[in-house]
């Protein structure tokens, strides 16, 4: 005889639930629960994060909650509604609001089961509101149902579960914007009389409309330290210091404004760049004046404030947006906060605050706060975001080395944001394997393609990866790839080079590249026709409802400059190379490309089909990846060709296309888009030919 004839369903839940076991110390072979997704807009996602996209104030996603439960001695087909509670906490609504679940039950009225696992189901309810929200199921069988007094046993408490995450992000993201990353230092920089000139917000809002990308991503514009509190030593990092090493948080760093005698003051002020709690009569004021009446240093300021508006006005007036870095983890060594509050750093042994230090990156020359459970610290980082989106119109942020950062403090972040601007982007670096960047609760992370770029010569590997992180991420999961940015060297250098050693040893790649170009232009032609082909698959080899790809460069990818940002040290980027051959074909084919990507919806909308070397018509040696991105409606074929030295041919089949192709039209072309004049090769039915290092995209219709 069962505990369930004996007891009851109900009396045997509670026998079981509230009073065998302690909380966490429960018998997993006799009772269990687990198995926790979440549902939304017919997309299932498990713990601990899930993804919805939103238009706030237009439209809203749809979620609901399922997740299962065991218990040895009850007989699950004995089992009715009655006889156990269940209950689904979130925070989505915006308050701490319990969601009504209900036992899964046939027609007949039995349990539903999963293997031998009781099924709970909750109500739908609204996710309305970009942010970062929580949601947790909760069981009882205590039948004392005073206001108060029942007894809840959270999914937590019965095994290994995690509370799942929701992150509700603005559709625009999902669509997979362009990003370009930017130092301003380095915009309109110059040598003048054997000195460093530094570039200037004015300058790169002059330069917008020449960046190829819908969000422009500031490194960070704060006001800078140098030298170390204790010692006095100047601790900077090359002869610049790192933009990274931030004195003021709520300052701009004075070598990006311009020199307030340049100021038109009452332009400004008519233009509505200085606030009117600024102006404090300055709209008749000349520049000397004005800095009489306010100080040099706060008219700097006001000016600095001034010129990031009219770089985010100008930004959205070319339907751009303008993000920037938000430094979390540290401040300079001679930041006044390590003063004023010397239990928001963490300490060495020698009771001085700690250098930061990522993986192999050492950085000597910040303080190091100590974050986790620290409140006063918090809330002191909160205000960054809010106050320059506030203030100047900014789009959201890129938080530095987010994986670094506690989970919850992230959500405060993210929300805080959000409260400010709902349609704000918050981007994550992950410099992390993978699996230690799934719970990141950001808009868009990391891809980690750097390296793959820069040394792939096979496409199993690339794919590997890529379907690896198809299988990691919550679906829906935004991911900027990119393939260099201010950590790495430039990799249309590091290709030149390998490509110019090629050159030298193989007659075969030799005599066929020099066929096409002149000899001093082989290593160059070929290295900028892989930086085109890397920004191809960039933008196109994610898979909307898995992992999507959203594509990032580093201001000069789109010229193929060979100089590191290297924002520490007095280097120049060659901005001129965008206006000389070949550098000029690769910026106009970065143009075209930014252009298609708006007119092809497979890009952002589409699923991903990778053709493999098994299927009939593989590349033997592995040097061709192909891929479809395909809609209900249209598909695209994208082929590249890895191999730098042979022409390869391959043919694809499409049944599993919606709708199979009848006939294919070429629409890019890396060689048409570079110029490149190759001896035509006849391609028949569902061949796809490919010059060496070349690719091709194709419309199937």
């Amino acid at each position: 005889m069962t505990v369930t004839a004996v007891l009851g369903s109900r009396a045997a839940f509670y026998e079981q639930l509230h009073c065998r076991y302690q909380r966490r110390e429960f018998d997993n072979w006799q009772v269990w629960g687990g198995n926790l997704t979440i549902e939304i807009d017919g997309r299932v996602c498990e713990p601990p994060l899930a993804r919805a996209y939103i238009e706030p104030g237009k439209t809203a996603a749809r979620a609901q909650v399922r997740c299962e439960l065991f218990v040895a001695a009850v007989d699950p087909y004995q089992v009715q509604p009655r006889d156990v509670d269940a209950r689904l906490w979130t925070d989505a609504s915006g308050t701490n609001a319990y969601v009504e679940m209900r036992l899964l039950v046939n027609e007949e009225g039995t349990p539903v089961l999963a293997d031998n696992n009781l099924v709970f189901e909750s109500a739908t309810f609204a996710l309305e509101r970009t942010g970062t929200f929580n949601y947790a199921v909760e069981f009882s069988a205590d039948s004392y149902a005073e206001a108060g007094r029942k007894e809840w046993i959270s999914l937590n408490d019965l095994a290994e579960n995690r509370d799942g995450i929701i992150v509700v992000s603005p559709e625009w993201v999902r669509k997979g914007p362009t990003i370009a990353e930017v130092c301003v230092r380095k915009v309109g920089a110059r040598i003048d009389g054997g000195r460093f000139r530094s570039g200037r917000l004015a300058e790169l809002t002059r330069h917008l409309d020449a960046i190829p990308a819908d969000v422009i991503y500031m490194l960070p514009f704060f006001r800078l330290g140098f030298a170390d509190l204790h010692t006095g030593e100047d601790v900077r990092k090359g002869a610049l210091g790192s933009v990274y090493a931030v004195r003021d948080f709520f300052q701009v760093d004075p070598e990006l404004i311009s020199p307030a005698e340049e100021a038109n003051w009452g332009t400004l002020v008519a233009e509505g760049l200085v606030h009117s709690e600024e102006m404090e009569s300055l709209g008749g004021l000349s520049a000397a004046d004005a800095e009489r009446a306010l100080g040099r240093e706060r008219l700097t300021q006001l000016l600095g404030r001034a010129e990031l508006r009219a770089l985010t006005r100008r930004a959205h007036t070319l339907g751009k947006k303008v993000i920037f870095d938000l430094v979390l983890m540290q401040s300079s060594r001679d930041c006044p906060l390590i003063a004023e509050h010397p239990e928001w750093y963490l300490r060495d042994e020698r009771g001085v605050p700690q250098i930061h230090q990522i993986a192999w990156l050492v950085y000597s020359d910040v303080a190091l706060f100590d974050l986790i459970d620290n409140q006063p610290l918090q809330e002191y980082l909160l205000e960054i975001a809010p106050y320059w989106i506030e203030q100047c119109g900014f789009d959201g942020v890129r938080i530095d080395a987010s994986q670094t950062i506690d989970r919850p403090f992230l959500k405060k972040l993210k929300n805080r944001i959000q409260a400010a601007a709902p349609e704000a982007l918050v981007l994550g670096e992950t410099l992390c394997p993978l699996t230690e960047a799934v719970d990141v609760p950001a808009d868009a992370i990391y891809a980690l393609l750097v390296d793959f770029h820069r040394d792939v010569e096979y496409a199993q590997p690339l794919i590997d990866f890529l379907e690896e992180m198809n299988r990691t991420f919550a679906p829906g999961t935004v991911a900027m790839a990119y393939f260099e940015n201010h950590d790495s060297p430039r990799a249309t250098r590091a290709w030149r080079e390998r490509f110019w050693e090629l050159l030298r040893c193989d007659e075969q790649a030799r005599s066929y590249w020099q066929s096409i170009t002149c000899p001093e232009h082989c290593a160059l032609l070929m290295a900028l026709l892989k930086n085109l082909q890397a920004a191809l698959i960039n933008c196109s080899a994610g898979s909307a409802s898995k992992c999507n790809l959203t594509r990032g460069l580093e201001l000069g990818s789109e010229w193929g400059e060979e100089t590191r940002t290297d924002f520490e040290n007095e280097t120049l980027l060659h901005f001129d190379w965008a206006e000389r051959e070949p550098h000029a074909s690769l910026a106009g084919a970065y143009r075209r490309l930014f252009a298609l990507q708006k007119e092809w919806p497979e890009f952002c909308d589409g699923e991903i089909y990778f053709h493999r070397n098994e299927f009939a018509g593989g590349d033997p040696d592995d040097r061709i990846l192909a891929y479809v991105r395909y809609t209900e409606r249209s598909a695209l074929l994208v082929a590249h060709n890895f191999d730098p030295r042979t022409v390869r041919r391959a043919s694809y089949r499409f049944d599993y296309l919606p709708q199979p192709p009848t006939s294919r039209q070429k629409c890019f072309d890396t060689y048409e888009a570079l110029a490149i004049e190759a001896i035509p090769a006849r391609e028949e039915g569902a061949t796809v030919c490919l010059m060496p290092l070349q690719t091709q995209v194709w419309r199937l219709y």
